[in-house]
Parts: C-alpha cells; sequence; structure tokens
C-alpha cells in the first residue's frame, strides 16, 4: 500500500488563503454571477431547453415511424 505524505501544507496558512482571493479569482469561481435569482433563473431556462429538444426528438422520431409503415 502506497502512502502520500504532505509537508507543505500549514493550518494557520488556510485562512490567508481565503483572504487572498482577488476579484477575478472570485468571479471565475462564481461564474461572475452575483445574483442568487439570475442563478435559478438560467437553471429553469436550461432545463426547460432540454425538455424541449427531448419532445422535439421525441416527435421527429414518431413523424419518421409514420413514413416507415409495412
Amino acid at each position: 500500500m502506497s502512502r502520500i505524505t504532505i509537508y507543505d501544507l500549514h493550518v494557520d496558512d488556510s485562512e490567508g488563503l481565503l483572504i487572498d482571493i482577488s476579484n477575478i479569482d472570485y468571479i471565475s469561481i462564481y461564474a461572475g454571477a452575483d445574483d442568487d435569482i439570475a442563478q435559478i433563473l438560467n437553471y429553469g431556462l436550461k432545463n426547460l431547453q432540454f425538455a424541449l429538444l427531448a419532445f422535439t426528438i421525441h416527435e421527429v422520431a414518431e413523424l419518421a415511424k409514420s413514413f416507415n409503415t409495412q
């Protein structure tokens, strides 16, 4: 069994890491969205687009089946 030992981890330095995050890092972490409502609406829109795409694929398949009558 292998073992990994971490020497460079300092408990007192972890708080400094959180304070040292710049605005650019913050934007990249949270994808630039500061408004929770906008994120929820965007999530709902993506779900609606997915449902519409699934319905469209289903209907195209049904249409293709209607031409394949035997």
